[in-house]
C-alpha cells in the first residue's frame, strides 16, 4: 500500500479536517484549488464551492484553476478554511 497524500483543513471555530488527496507526488503538485474544494465538498455537504474561501501561509486560494504546487502546498500543509453563508453577507 502506498502513500497517501493528504492535507489538514482547519474551520474557524478550529475544527480539523483531513484530507485524503491523491496517491503520488506528482498529482498531489497538479491538483487544483478546485478539487480541493470538491474533496471539502463532499465532507461538507449543503455548501457550495462557491461558498469555500481557502488560504494557505499568506496566500488566499482564489483561482480554482491554480495548482496546490502552484502555492506551495505539500503532503500535511495546514489550509484555513472559511464558509461564506449565503442567507446574508456573515462569514462563518
Amino acid at each position: 500500500m502506498g502513500k497517501i497524500y493528504q492535507v489538514i483543513v482547519i474551520g474557524l471555530n478550529g475544527e480539523h479536517m483531513t484530507i485524503d488527496l491523491c496517491d503520488t507526488e506528482e498529482q498531489m503538485k497538479a491538483m487544483t484549488v478546485l478539487q480541493l474544494k470538491e474533496k471539502i465538498g463532499e465532507r461538507l455537504p449543503g455548501y457550495g464551492m462557491d461558498n469555500i474561501r481557502l488560504s494557505f501561509a499568506t496566500n488566499v486560494l482564489v483561482d480554482d484553476e491554480m495548482t496546490l504546487g502552484s502555492y506551495g502546498v505539500q503532503h500535511t500543509s495546514v489550509i484555513n478554511m472559511v464558509i461564506r453563508i449565503t442567507d446574508g453577507d456573515q462569514t462563518t
